[in-house]
């Protein structure tokens, strides 16, 4: 397990709820926030000429693949997201950041468990995991117990994701390879629907995500533009969940306890992500954190509520 500053190195933004907007299950909160805001981004999310995701050069491996990257500013790729084709889909667990000529090595899961065999390349597209599969990347189970004086980083265990991936089947329709990727395709229509009707609004850096009567999900980005980019994935990953969820509004009080409760939580630097470093928002309870930073600054943080039930659900 990677080491643990025992001192916080970066501090979370000042958040900022607005009025939210309810969608079915799902009560969708945008955020803004006081961190200080550049005109252009320290780092690229676009693909670069000659950029690649791929199995690794000696051979396929099941919890890793390589990035390269050629542009000049480092590329950021953000966990939780889905990684497409290859010798199998996988899933990213965390956020990277990955420098000009660099071949990062990165950790994913396995998200299609009846493939192994395929082209050499990943297609990192704009699906992002569903709740209960993010829930397994940060190494969250149900039959853990909340140990609020314990802060520690959990890690993922490839058996549970296989787990969780099978639920979303049960929900949406088996596919041959068990491949979320394929399950998550068939409810396009549906979130092009919604990503139609919630969009960011302006200089809104982040949305916290409420299902069933309570927070889930809490995105915060350091730019506009990359919340934006990301805006259709994280909805879209949040309603797989929708149709297990009761139509219960969210309310702003229990939406504000929860980001109190993630901004009075240590955010820990990891190890390094590639040109950033990995941080880690865990409270041992209630906040499960994952993020990146360049240099002091925080470019994105990704805290599931570690209670709820879609993210604990197999």
């Amino acid at each position: 397990m990677p080491h643990l500053t025992d001192q916080p190195v970066i501090r979370m933004p000042g958040l900022h709820l607005g009025s939210p907007t309810t969608y079915g299950p799902l009560t969708i909160f945008p955020v803004w926030t006081d961190a200080p805001l550049t005109s252009r981004r320290p780092y690229t999310t676009a693909t670069a000429r000659g950029a690649t995701v791929a199995e690794l050069s000696d051979g396929p491996h099941v919890g890793r693949l390589q990035v390269t990257h050629d542009g000049h500013r480092p590329r950021v790729l953000f966990g939780g997201m889905l990684l497409e084709a290859g010798w199998q889909h996988r899933v990213l667990l965390d956020d990277v950041a990955v420098a000009r000529g660099a071949h990062q090595l990165v950790d994913v899961a396995c998200v299609e468990q009846n493939r192994w065999g395929g082209g050499r390349d990943q297609r990192p597209g704009r699906r992002v995991a569903p709740l209960a599969v993010r829930g397994a990347t940060h190494g969250l189970r149900p039959t853990d117990q909340p140990r609020p004086d314990v802060q520690r980083e959990r890690r993922a265990d490839q058996d549970d994701v296989w787990r969780r991936v099978a639920r979303y089947e049960r929900m949406h329709g088996a596919s041959v390879t068990s491949s979320l990727v394929e399950v998550a395709a068939r409810l396009e229509d549906q979130v092009r629907a919604l990503v139609a009707l919630v969009q960011p609004l302006p200089g809104q850096r982040g949305v916290l995500i409420g299902v069933g009567g309570h927070p889930v999900l809490l995105e915060v980005f350091d730019h506009p533009r990359t919340l934006a980019e990301q805006w259709a994935g994280i909805l879209g990953s949040v309603w797989m969940d929708a149709q297990a969820a009761l139509p219960v509004p969210t309310s702003g009080h229990r939406a504000r306890v929860f980001v109190q409760r993630v901004s009075s939580t240590p955010v820990q630097a990891a190890d390094h992500a590639g040109a950033g470093r990995r941080l880690v928002v865990e409270d041992g309870s209630l906040v499960s954190g994952r993020g990146l930073a360049l240099g002091e600054t925080l470019v994105h943080a990704a805290v599931l509520n570690a209670r709820h039930d879609l993210v604990l659900a197999a």
